[in-house]
């Protein structure tokens, strides 16, 4: 039941764009991305397989979960940079604006910004270029062996040493694509050493154990926090976060049910994640816009903007879940079906 936690995540990022809360949004990233680690290596192992014809399969799956709601957030910058006037949307975020050539097009509408390159007319996109080169990555084998990702763990954790050592900064440990190994790799351990570490868990924790999802994610919350008071969000509690995360997916991957959350919930909750992390920026500038007509000149982040754009983010999303995310759901379905009966 990983769908309450998505959705938690995707608006831990929505906090840091809209409402500043410095750094919560890269450490709710790491934590999608040990998660897809762990769920893209259990999907190659279990549903698809390493032959032609599944790993075909994988790639188209994840090509529509992707792409078609993505291209349905770029329309929708478009069409308030049209409503709204470009030179208001750059002000509220310097990369929503027209593409000005061929391959600035070309490169929002593939998805490939693995520079963080502007025009990007859904911004927090540069993250997904990160997660399919990933994607490729273990559909090509990456993860097929425990050897395989013991020696990719290793090689990315001496990664973040060196950065760590030589003091390389932010950029280097978080947003370019070599950082992003240590959480994808971790989750591919995860799906090896699960038991093991499961089995640990339940001795140390006890009849505790059942609650154990939401003392993490407090944890994970709290461990932001005292990072912020201490002014080493960026250094060591951003690896404590990293732990934590890690150990949440340990945790919810065995989970059939959570305390106070139905199936039912946890489900829908998980809907909405992907579309909240896609359109939770342009919500934002229509309200900015909105608040300006009125009178209330707010500039982002700030936690006015940040508060009242949250239900109209989860409306949204749950119209591009409704129009696009369940038509190509039907679609993905019979991607699947097919691979079983192969």
């Amino acid at each position: 039941m990983f769908g309450t936690y998505r959705a938690l995540l995707a608006l831990m990022v929505v906090a840091l764009h809209l409402g500043g809360l410095d750094a919560i949004g890269a450490y709710a990233v790491f934590g999608f991305y040990i998660l897809s680690g762990y769920l893209m290596t259990f999907i190659m192992q279990k549903n698809y397989g390493y032959s032609l014809s599944g790993i075909s399969r994988y790639a188209i799956n994840r090509f529509l979960k992707i792409y078609p709601i993505y291209w349905g957030s770029i329309v929708l910058s478009v069409i308030l940079i049209i409503f709204l006037g470009e030179t208001f949307s750059s002000a509220y975020h310097n990369s929503i604006y027209y593409p000005r050539n061929i391959i600035e097009s070309i490169r929002n509408i593939l998805l490939f910004f693995p520079h963080m390159e502007s025009p990007r007319l859904t911004p927090p996109a540069w993250a997904l270029t990160v997660e399919i080169f990933f994607y490729i990555l273990i559909g090509a084998g990456l993860s097929k062996s425990k050897k395989y990702v013991l020696c990719w763990l290793i090689m990315s954790m001496i990664y973040h040493a060196i950065v760590i050592f030589k003091g390389l900064g932010w950029d280097k440990k978080y947003f370019v694509i070599p950082a992003a190994s240590l959480p994808f790799a971790t989750g591919a351990f995860i799906y090896y050493f699960r038991d093991k570490i499961l089995r640990q868990i339940k001795i140390i924790c006890g009849k505790t154990a059942k609650y154990l999802p939401l003392i993490i994610f407090c944890a994970i919350l709290l461990n932001w926090y005292v990072g912020y008071l201490s002014g080493y969000l960026r250094g060591v509690f951003f690896y404590t976060n990293y732990f934590l995360c890690s150990l949440m997916i340990v945790v919810l991957s065995e989970r059939k049910t959570l305390p106070f959350i139905t199936k039912k919930f946890d489900r829908w909750m998980g809907d909405m994640s992907y579309p909240v992390y896609l359109i939770h920026y342009q919500v934002g500038l229509v309200v900015v816009y909105i608040l300006g007509m009125i009178g209330l000149e707010y500039r982002r982040p700030d936690s006015v903007i940040f508060m009242i754009s949250i239900p109209f983010i989860f409306i949204t999303a749950w119209i591009f879940t409704v129009t696009i995310e369940k038509p190509i759901d039907l679609i993905r379905d019979r991607v699947k079906q097919a691979n079983n009966c192969s």
